[in-house]
């Protein structure tokens, strides 16, 4: 029994340390885990989905222009608030609004400080097809619309719904682009100050059947700002920047966009909250520096905890263990054989027996 107790205090100290370093370098670890927010809805720039932007906001924030417009708020559990639009303090003359697919009505007070925002310098960029768009363009002093009915075109990729763009204007929005591949798109109405710097082809046509050339994307003066409207949102969908010229286009939009301004704020208060964000967390692979500092770090702690002097014993502890079980269950065998004889004796003979092998190995 007494070999069994030393044996089993030995494992208890083996597991004592093996836990204590463990538990350190996890606490260190916890520092290579990044929260992010994700979603589903559609056209989010959370959304890492293939019907997300997260991949403009990626480009956005590598910018060093993404301006956050969700907040995680501490209380009994964490809360993500989403930031109303009006809830900004911005200079018009540093910054660019985006709305991406909105899809619930704006109000007066929304839509005022997007037309003050306008009229002293800011850039707006609405991306919208069948949605609330027109809740903003309607308050708005501009007569452009979005039509809110489907655009088909002979001039397609898939089939008409997939329409491909190639009569594009010279602009910076469109440097660089031959060819833009729609998704399920619509058309805009324009206001007679508006300049079309996109437009389906002749054989395009709405739901009144007439074929002809319709506006995709356009741009106007409002005060001293722009306003730019895109009838499809999906061009900027993840799943579609790899078609035809669109992910040259989304990058000329963010270069137009942060054109001597600092900042582009991507509204997602017009999206629906009860498209649920979650909370998550994601691995971010820790830089070299770090790795090096969690090594050096690991060291001094193992040092702290583990003693010099006891190093060595804890590093061979595995195989101390082993060896006394073999030990302890050889004796017990003897024993049981020769009920009579001591067993301390025994112990000692085996552990003799030991030492003059090494011995021998050595010497040979």
């Amino acid at each position: 029994m007494e070999g069994v107790f030393s044996m089993k205090k030995k494992v208890q100290k083996f597991v004592f340390y093996i836990s204590v370093i463990s538990v350190v370098a996890l606490i260190l670890s916890l520092s290579m885990f990044a929260p992010i927010v994700t979603t589903g809805a559609d056209y989010s720039i959370y959304n890492p989905g293939w019907n997300g932007c997260s991949s403009l906001a990626v480009k956005t924030y590598e910018s060093g222009s993404f301006v956050p417009n969700l907040e995680l708020a501490d209380g009994g559990e964490v809360e993500i608030v989403q930031r109303d639009l009006t809830s900004y303090e911005v200079d018009a003359m540093s910054t660019s609004l985006v709305f991406i697919g909105p899809n619930s009505v704006m109000d007066q007070s929304e839509a005022h400080f997007v037309h003050t925002f306008l009229r002293r310098g800011g850039k707006v960029m609405v991306a919208n097809d069948f949605g609330t768009g027109n809740s903003l363009l309607n308050q708005l002093n501009t007569s452009s619309s979005f039509q809110n009915t489907p655009l088909m075109d002979l001039s397609f990729e898939k089939s008409p719904n997939f329409p491909v763009v190639y009569d594009l204007a010279p602009h910076p929005l469109t440097e660089g682009v031959d060819m833009l591949m729609l998704n399920h798109p619509s058309a805009l109405k324009l206001d007679p100050e508006a300049r079309a710097l996109a437009n389906s082809s002749e054989a395009s046509w709405l739901e009144d059947g007439n074929p002809r050339r319709h506006p995709i994307l356009s741009i106007e003066q409002y005060g001293h700002g722009e306003l730019i409207l895109l009838s499809d949102p999906s061009v900027l969908i993840n799943s579609m920047l790899d078609k035809k010229d669109n992910n040259r286009f989304m990058e000329n939009v963010l270069d137009y966009l942060s054109h001597e301004r600092d900042r582009i704020i991507f509204d997602e208060s017009q999206r629906e909250m009860n498209l649920v964000y979650s909370l998550v967390y994601n691995y971010r692979p820790p830089s070299e520096n770090t790795v090096f500092l969690l090594i050096i770090i690991g060291m001094i702690v193992t040092a702290v905890v583990v003693s010099p002097l006891n190093l060595k014993k804890i590093i061979l502890l595995p195989l101390s263990i082993f060896k006394d079980k073999e030990q302890e269950d050889l004796v017990e065998k003897v024993l049981k054989e020769n009920p009579d004889w001591d067993k301390r004796k025994l112990k000692t003979i085996y552990e003799r027996f030991s030492n003059e092998r090494k011995k021998v190995r050595k010497d040979v």
